[in-house]
């Protein structure tokens, strides 16, 4: 969601992603080798001719991980989550500029209509 939904932390993102891939890692490697690409399973399967009994898992794995975030990302566009902080991102800061400019005037002084 860092990176498909337009926001003021979108920049953050490569963060984030980057984050999940190594906790994804540490978690995975004693019991997957830690692969999370199938294609990178798949290649040294075809190139030495031997497919272990479990590598199943290593396309089972990423494709039930992509419909699970994706039915999770569709669940909060459904509930509205952007209604749960209305104005995070909008360019004023959340300041109504009226009211910035009549404090600005108010500090000042008081206004003497050109009489001295």
């Amino acid at each position: 969601m860092l990176a498909a939904e337009k926001s003021k932390d979108t920049f953050i993102a490569p963060i984030g992603i980057g984050m999940a891939l190594f906790v994804a890692e540490i978690a995975g490697v004693y019991y997957t080798g830690a692969s999370l690409n199938p294609a990178r399973s798949f290649g040294p399967c075809v190139a030495g001719a031997n497919f272990q009994h479990y590598h199943w898992i290593y396309w089972i794995g990423p494709a039930l991980g992509a419909i699970i975030s994706a039915g999770y990302w569709h669940f909060n566009k459904y509930m509205h989550y952007e209604d749960a902080n209305p104005g995070q991102d909008s360019a004023e800061g959340g300041f109504d500029p009226k009211v910035e400019q009549a404090e600005a005037g108010a500090a000042d002084g008081p206004q003497t209509n050109g009489h001295h």
